[in-house]
């Protein structure tokens, strides 16, 4: 089972992203705030981040940069999503 963190805006999006994981045995942690995305990810050390680059409060490539400078996150994998297609996704 791997822990996995959830990092997205969408309520509905990040259930579902939650439910599949479940399906496959992972327990996934979720939140739609940047901030609490960096604590959460310090506190629990996920095996896995999905980050939603549109966050409400914060940005998801802000967020994502935190996490690969900080030496204990930066070898753990993450996966970007979108929900718009822009040239920077």
């Amino acid at each position: 089972m791997a822990k996995v963190l959830v990092i997205e805006s969408e309520a509905a999006v990040a259930q579902a992203l939650s439910d599949a994981l479940a399906q496959q045995g992972h327990q996934a942690v979720i939140t739609s705030d940047g901030g609490e995305a960096l604590k959460l990810a310090a506190d629990r050390r996920p095996e896995l981040i999905i980050l939603c680059v549109e966050l409400a409060r914060g940005s998801g490539y802000s967020v994502c940069n935190k996490l690969k400078k900080d030496a204990d996150l930066a070898s753990v994998p993450l996966i970007l999503t979108s929900s718009q297609a822009t040239d920077e996704t």
